[in-house]
């Protein structure tokens, strides 16, 4: 692949395109609200629970002041504000059944848990 500027070293991949993991794009949509107001979201997982299509997001400017921060800024307490959305299509609705939101973050906890546990093996 060609590319319009030069790398030190040659023998190093360059990382400036997709191959490179660490350049994670973020999905954006934009919703508009009841009132007519339009806002960002960057999507940060999307999960089928219960055959139910879902997305985790928060607000793309959260998400981009957390992504310039530095990592000593994130050991604090994540402030992202998270919000959960059902998928229809290209429709996003926000749940707001509590105890079904807790059940779905608890099948994410454990999924996190076991792929960390796979990660150690």
């Amino acid at each position: 692949m060609a590319h319009e500027h030069d790398h030190p070293n040659h023998d190093q991949p360059c990382g400036c395109g997709p191959e490179d993991p660490s350049s994670d794009e973020i999905d954006v949509v934009e919703l508009e609200d009841e009132n007519g107001e339009k806002e960002e979201f960057a999507i940060l997982e999307e999960v089928d629970f219960e055959d139910r299509h879902f997305a985790i997001m928060a607000p793309l400017a959260e998400v981009q002041a957390y992504s310039d921060s530095t990592s000593e800024d994130h050991e604090k307490e994540e402030n992202l504000t998270i919000e959960i959305f059902e998928v229809k299509g290209d429709d996003f609705t926000m749940l707001e059944d509590e105890a079904f939101a807790e059940r779905l973050l608890a099948h994410l906890d454990e999924v996190s848990a076991q792929l960390e546990e796979e990660e150690g093996k």
